[in-house]
């Protein structure tokens, strides 16, 4: 039966409100949405509370009263380089500057936008409707996004991915495509280019634009070397100029920051260490290895003791690079494409009227293993790193990886269900359904923050910083404990990074010595006065007007703690009886006035 235009428009808008619906129960039922308190975010420790602080930093609301007795204004060579965050942000802020619902919808938003591109990549490279639905959904919440929802945010949203490599593919076979002339402008896929060029380059904190410029020159070298010509790269260093054109906006002001000696918040006090590449590189054991055990309780529980040992003997080397599982489907699609390489093909990609299955796996196969040479321990990302050392989070490119499997699998799918006829079609259809819900169940769970723990530290900060500042009055300074450098200082004993935020979250009126710029005047003051002994501490911040000083015991070994709380106390000659205590009994505010 043949529809018409308006026959197959309705089917698509009926298919993506279906996935929406699809992606919106899974978020309910797996994540437990019952448990959440709106008005509280879902996730308040570490580089969560760091975006937490985003938020409220987007409205104007916390950067001024961070850095004190000696502020200064933010430097004006601040770098943009995720504008896709700020956007949303801001648009949601005009209907609220909630805090809490804010984040929650920043949070809950991203599987959404990655299921959606997903599947319209999938739609765009021929597969059919309800396909399309199940790879993008398994997209939209594979595993990788799912573990950094938890954290990484904007590392979780990968919407761009897909489009990514869609510009790979139109690079090779479409050969209109990305060559300057008069009639550039006459092609709508030069128009997309550009509107995706704009996403990638604000997208994924300058790693997404980085590994899509990798796979884009990848992309070039394969057209260049079956061609013997370097004209046939040309759509592919059109693109690549056309994303890096848009990054420069975003970095410009970083690289005047520098000329000028002032850095702003990515140059000045943060230390990539040229080894960084290689700790916080690609685990392929990683990509295959199921936390969830494949949906068996015991395999899991052997799994877990295993990723443990991991942790413990290899330290540093196992970290965030254990986030990169591929899922069921996944797995399948990347081992098929690392099998490919041993395959002879002739590659006629964009020679031939239509685009044939066999050249794209062939192209897949072949970013597929790039990216594995580009980002796995101890290859050519860690060459890299000696230079470019702000990248250094090569693990980061396992969506890519992701995607080219879930592509290569839906492809192969689909000329499969157009080949096959009668019973065995029936039958394989049956298998396919059984194979992917099986691997969307499978990768579920792996998000799973800790509401009510959450709420209960979020309402507890709320009321005692009320107490701190009514005694400390209106826009009272208050200093620290202990000194934590901003930003990326890393944990203090059981102190996260980025904790010292709580106090300034929940107060509108008072000043805090955290949060300056890391080298600057009241940085260099904080960390020195904190190094004083207790009785010099208190002369000295009085001397600064300091109103009192905020107790994160937490900071200390739990050895010094009691001992630490009870010398400030003494040297403030405050007594117990004016301590304002946290109901946690581990924050304390201790007033020097």
């Amino acid at each position: 039966m043949t529809l018409n235009k308006k026959q197959n428009l309705l089917r698509e808008c009926l298919t993506v409100l279906l996935l929406i619906a699809a992606v919106a129960a899974t978020e309910y039922f797996f994540f437990e949405l019952w448990r959440l308190d709106w008005h509280v975010p879902m996730l308040y420790g570490g580089d969560g509370i760091y975006w937490v602080g985003q938020v409220q930093r987007s409205y104007g609301e916390l950067t001024g009263s961070l850095g004190w007795p000696f502020y200064q204004p933010p430097s004006p060579y601040e770098p943009n380089y995720d504008l896709i965050y700020d956007a949303f942000v801001a648009f949601v802020g005009l209907f609220t500057k909630d805090t809490g619902v804010v984040f929650n919808l920043y949070v809950l938003v991203i599987p959404f936008a990655n299921a959606l591109a997903g599947y319209a990549v999938f739609r765009m490279a021929g597969m059919r409707r309800w396909l399309a639905f199940a790879f993008g959904l398994t997209f939209g919440l594979c595993p990788y996004v799912q573990q950094r929802l938890a954290g990484h945010m904007m590392l979780a949203a990968v919407e761009f991915v897909p489009f990514s490599v869609l510009l790979c593919l139109w690079c090779v076979e479409d050969p209109t495509f990305g060559r300057p002339g008069k009639g550039f402008f006459r092609n709508r896929r030069n128009w997309l280019a550009i509107a995706f060029a704009w996403g990638i380059a604000n997208n994924g904190a300058a790693y997404y634009p980085y590994f899509t410029c990798f796979f884009l020159c990848i992309t070039a070298l394969c057209l260049i070397l079956r061609d013997r010509r370097l004209s046939a790269g040309v759509p592919c260093l059109l693109t690549i100029g056309e994303i890096v054109a848009w990054m420069i906006p975003d970095f410009f002001p970083m690289v005047l920051g520098q000329l000028a000696g002032v850095g702003s918040t990515l140059t000045n006090g943060v230390y990539r260490s040229p080894i960084g590449a290689d700790i916080y590189s690609l685990r392929i054991s990683s990509l295959l290895l199921s936390p969830n055990g494949y949906g068996w309780d015991k395999l899991a529980n052997w799994l877990q003791r295993y990723f443990h040992l991991l942790a413990t003997d290899e330290g540093p080397m196992y970290n965030e690079n254990g986030y990169g599982y591929l899922g069921i489907v996944g797995i399948l699609g990347f081992l098929a494409l690392l099998v490919m390489l041993f395959k002879t093909h002739v590659w006629h990609s964009g020679k031939t009227e239509q685009p044939r299955l066999g050249d794209r796996f062939w192209l897949l196969s072949r970013l597929n293993v790039a990216a594995l040479l580009l980002a796995s321990i101890a290859s050519f990302g860690g060459l890299i790193g000696i230079f470019v050392r702000f990248i250094r989070g090569y693990n980061r490119i396992s969506p890519y990886i992701a995607f080219f499997a879930l592509l290569a699998v839906g492809l192969w799918v689909e000329k499969r269900l157009r080949t096959l006829q009668g019973r065995r079609k029936q039958i394989f259809a049956v298998v396919l359904t059984l194979v992917m819900a099986y691997g969307y169940w499978e990768q579920q769970g792996l998000f799973n923050p800790q509401y009510e723990e959450v709420q209960t530290t979020w309402y507890q900060d709320e009321a005692f910083m009320e107490q701190v500042e009514e005694t400390a009055g209106e826009n009272a300074v208050v200093f620290q404990l202990p000194y934590m450098k901003n930003f990326e200082n890393g944990s203090l004993n059981n102190m996260w990074d980025y904790t010292l935020l709580r106090g300034p979250l929940h107060s509108d009126t008072l000043r805090f010595s955290y949060g300056a710029g890391y080298g600057t005047e009241n940085d260099i003051w904080y960390r020195e006065t904190s190094e004083l002994e207790p009785d010099a501490m208190v002369a000295e911040l009085r001397a600064q007007g300091v109103a009192g000083i905020y107790l994160d015991l937490d900071g200390y070994a739990v050895e010094e703690q009691q001992e630490t709380l009870e010398s400030l106390v003494e040297a403030a000659g405050c007594g117990m009886d004016r301590v304002i205590e946290h109901e946690s009994g581990m924050i304390y505010y201790i007033p020097l006035t």
